[in-house]
């Protein structure tokens, strides 16, 4: 497994991603979590994800168009949902493709500011420029 697997250690924001670029798959067994920024990270750097289907991440991974998503717990399906991943190493490139439009088109502060400043102007907010 070690030929497979490298653990990176504390790795500095700015090396982050390059370490994202070389991963085939992003993978999360959270049982909890609001918001996951390394999931985010993964997403915005284009790699396909494979996560647990806690609601956080049911908003963000959709299966077989970004990732998969496997049972909250299940260790079985996660292991089932890594081998299969792999069997499809063909197709990871457009599905880490997917991510990348997911998170530019959902998770840009730009767009997302001004859409929330659009939804202030039209509740009456008239110093909102």
């Amino acid at each position: 497994m070690e030929d497979l697997v490298t653990f990176g250690g504390q790795i500095s924001q700015t090396d982050l991603p390059r370490w994202y670029h070389m991963a085939d798959l992003y993978i999360s067994p959270s049982h909890v979590d609001g918001s996951s920024v390394s999931l985010m990270e993964a997403l915005a750097c284009g790699l396909p994800c494979l996560v647990s289907d806690i609601p956080a991440n049911k908003e963000w991974v959709f299966e077989n168009e970004n990732g998969w998503l496997f049972r909250d717990g299940d260790a079985n399906d996660l292991a089932e949902k890594i081998l299969a991943a792999i069997s499809q190493r063909e197709k990871l490139p457009e599905i880490g493709r997917s991510s990348r439009r997911s998170a530019e088109m959902r998770a840009d502060w730009k767009k997302n500011a001004e859409a929330l400043m659009n939804v202030y102007r039209s509740l009456g907010g008239k110093n909102a420029q």
